[in-house]
């Protein structure tokens, strides 16, 4: 579960106060976890993920249409593609303590996913989708 510190430090450091903290529970809670525990009603993070993904397309895409208005189409595309490239949201997540947050199953633990870069970038996707719907 995710904890009040955490929860804390997002609201004190990033200004992010989650109004329903299911969806921040949701948001760091691995497929793993919520197969090993169905009784729990607790949802994964895969749809969350695939709204954060296209939440942050879209905020990056309204950022440098607005702050470079003399590219074209293809040159905001490319800029996009770089911006939007999941590899530096592991990083961030790491910065954040995602890693200390999320929820997983007994044989992901064990496999040393909790700092797997692609589930980092994953429940970063997540969180965002998180904070959309929030």
């Amino acid at each position: 579960m995710v904890s009040t510190k955490f929860i804390n430090q997002l609201n004190q450091k990033y200004g992010i106060k989650f109004h329903n903290e299911k969806l921040l529970e949701e948001a760091f809670t691995h497929s793993s976890y919520a197969n090993e525990h169905p009784n729990d009603g607790i949802r994964d993070y895969e749809k969350l993920e695939f709204l954060g993904d296209a939440v942050l397309e879209l905020a990056v895409s309204d950022y440098l249409y607005r702050h470079f208005p003399k590219l074209n189409e293809g040159e905001l595309t490319r800029l996009r593609s770089n911006v939007v490239r999941t590899e530096g949201f592991s990083e961030f997540a790491i910065e954040c303590g995602f890693q200390n947050e999320i929820n997983l199953g007994r044989g992901e633990e064990k496999a040393g996913a909790r700092n797997r870069k692609t589930l980092l970038e994953d429940v970063f996707e997540a969180f965002n989708g998180a904070l959309f719907l929030d």
